[in-house]
């Protein structure tokens, strides 16, 4: 996990004296899985599927989350005012990656793997659609061991997925995979959600161009990131001040931004199918709902790339 910053080139909103421990930053990271799963039930109890299709989320929050999922309103109103942007994009984000995955499923997969599972039900929840393809559970082993406590009791009626712990920084994810099963020729889906931006970039180029040299025609892999503006100190767009103060209260775990993401997935030997930003974000999957209108993260973004 991040290194201490000792040179005076940190980005501007990432310095800060009072630093956490690389150790602790990364339980911090690993605890983010929370914050998703309790923005995706809340976003259920207000407007139901229209925000999100996750029935599962429930079961993977704190104490103090479930508590305000019964005051589901209250719960939003100070998700907005705390991290503006965030109950936008959590919810926004659930139902692009479903579309994705549904979209991709009909038109044939020999395997799914969620790269950082956290508390992704999708295995669960597209189990129909999944039915005959691999599953591969990807994340630090204290959040598969985590998961598997909350999702043990969810009748599957496909393949048990396949746990795949690993360190995205250390590890060969090639080689860890094949040793799991994972087969390099076959047309697969990776789903990148909610990791990116805590990985150095050199990091995320080397799961671009794992996926480009072993997997099959067709495959592709979806993920979102934050700009390099973002990273270099930027908060002008909607939000942005609050997150990179969350994040540099979780320890300065934001390590990458990228401005030019079609180059990058170009360098990795990928070609780039979409860029969602914010304000498309926005308007697909936020201008429906009920209630304060909704927006995302602005510094936010959603690429998927693939073998084509």
């Amino acid at each position: 996990m991040p290194p201490k910053p000792t040179s005076p080139s940190l980005p501007s909103h990432l310095s800060e004296d009072a630093l956490v421990s690389d150790s602790r930053a990364k339980q911090n990271v690993a605890r983010t899985a929370h914050l998703t799963a309790w923005v995706r039930a809340l976003g259920r109890r207000t407007a139901g599927d229209a925000a999100n299709a996750d029935f599962l989320a429930d079961r993977c929050l704190l104490p103090l989350q479930r508590g305000f999922t019964r005051v589901p309103r209250l719960g939003r109103w100070m998700l907005e005012r705390l991290l503006p942007g965030s109950f936008g994009y959590f919810n926004a984000r659930t139902q692009y990656f479903d579309e994705v995955l549904r979209a991709e499923a009909d038109a044939g997969l020999a395997q799914l793997v969620l790269l950082g599972a956290g508390f992704d039900s999708r295995p669960f929840r597209f189990a129909e659609s999944l039915r005959g393809v691999k599953v591969f559970e990807v994340d630090m082993p204290q959040v598969l061991a985590l998961r598997a406590e909350r999702f043990t009791s969810v009748p599957i009626i496909t393949t048990m997925p396949t746990a795949v712990p690993i360190d995205f920084e250390h590890d060969d994810l090639a080689s860890t995979l094949a040793s799991r099963g994972y087969s390099a020729s076959g047309r697969t889906l990776f789903l990148w959600e909610g990791v990116t931006y805590y990985l150095p970039a050199e990091a995320v180029r080397s799961v671009l161009s794992m996926v480009a040299r072993s997997s099959g025609t067709g495959s592709g892999i979806l993920f979102d990131y934050v700009t390099r503006a973002f990273l270099d100190g930027d908060t002008s767009a909607y939000g942005s001040a609050q997150l990179a103060h969350s994040w540099r209260r979780l320890g300065n775990v934001n390590r990458s931004g990228f401005d030019d993401v079609a180059a990058l997935v170009r360098e990795c030997g990928l070609g780039l199918r979409s860029d969602l930003d914010a304000e498309t974000l926005d308007r697909r999957y936020l201008s429906s709902l009920s209630g304060t209108p909704l927006r995302s993260w602005g510094a936010m973004r959603i690429a998927f790339a693939g073998r084509d």
